[in-house]
């Protein structure tokens, strides 16, 4: 977080607000760790924060509980869920994990090249 501060020194995440993310995404004692010491579900908690920090307007998530279990799935979905609408930010998920579904305010299928809202029509 520290390059991020140099590279964009106004606008992140304060240091509380920062330190209450990492508590709810279980990685606040990692924050001195390397990333080959860390297993794929920590790493992609540590994605998933890093992408938080500099408190984005939109947020596009590809898969971002793929490696974790369902109560951490259950923390980001209503993470994310807060941060739409507490925050006002516009967040797009792409993923397969119905885990996530509840957490939605809208939902879209893509299907045979075609994109549109709700469940997907089947063809006969």
């Amino acid at each position: 977080f520290k390059l991020v501060d140099k590279i964009k020194p106004k606008g992140n995440l304060s240091h509380a607000a920062l330190s209450e993310l990492l508590d709810d995404l279980g990685i606040a004692n990692l924050v001195n760790q390397y990333p080959a010491s860390l297993s794929g579900g920590q790493t992609q908690r540590v994605a998933i924060a890093r992408a938080l920090y500099p408190d984005p307007a939109i947020v596009l998530a590809d898969e971002p509980t793929a490696a974790l279990d369902s109560p951490r799935v259950a923390v980001v979905g209503q993470l994310l869920a807060d941060l739409a609408h507490k925050h006002n930010k516009a967040i797009v998920v792409v993923t397969h994990d119905v885990r996530l579904e509840k957490f939605a305010d809208r939902k879209f299928t893509l299907l045979d090249g075609k994109l549109r809202e709700g469940e997907p029509e089947y063809a006969a």
